[in-house]
């Protein structure tokens, strides 16, 4: 089955990723184009005039749900220590939701939080274990 295209492009001028934390900027060519994508939109394949795929384009939900599912499959399979420090898709997702933004209601649940620990007089771990000579 052949994929739409949804703009035909020259063989030349390809997006290169130089470094994970940097994302790629929309290609020159795609903005160009007038590219206007339906409110339903999930996800599509950018060919050249070849038929030849050269870029990938997602909806957030769609990128995020297709990095969670690799994600999910490469913790499976991999050992504990493998998930951790050869995961460069959990690192992509790490680098991504590092520049979300903090949601409110967490924001506002962690200083209810704080405030009923001082009220109920809890005292943190770490004057604990500066008490006891454990830090």
């Amino acid at each position: 089955m052949k994929s739409k295209s949804l703009v035909k492009l020259p063989a030349k001028n390809h997006v290169k990723l130089e470094l994970l934390e940097k994302f790629a900027a929309i290609p020159k060519e795609l903005k160009k184009s007038g590219l206007a994508f339906p409110k339903d939109f999930k996800a599509a394949v950018v060919t050249d005039k070849n038929g030849s795929p050269k870029y990938f384009v997602f909806d957030t939900y769609s990128m995020w749900d297709m990095l969670c599912a690799f994600d999910e499959k490469f913790e499976e399979t991999a050992s504990s220590k493998e998930y951790v420090f050869h995961n460069p898709v959990g690192w992509l997702i790490d680098a991504i939701e590092s520049h979300l933004p903090i949601n409110p209601a967490l924001v506002l649940k962690l200083k209810k939080g704080i405030e009923e620990a001082k009220k109920y007089g809890l005292v943190p771990f770490e004057k604990i274990k500066h008490k006891f000579g454990l830090a």
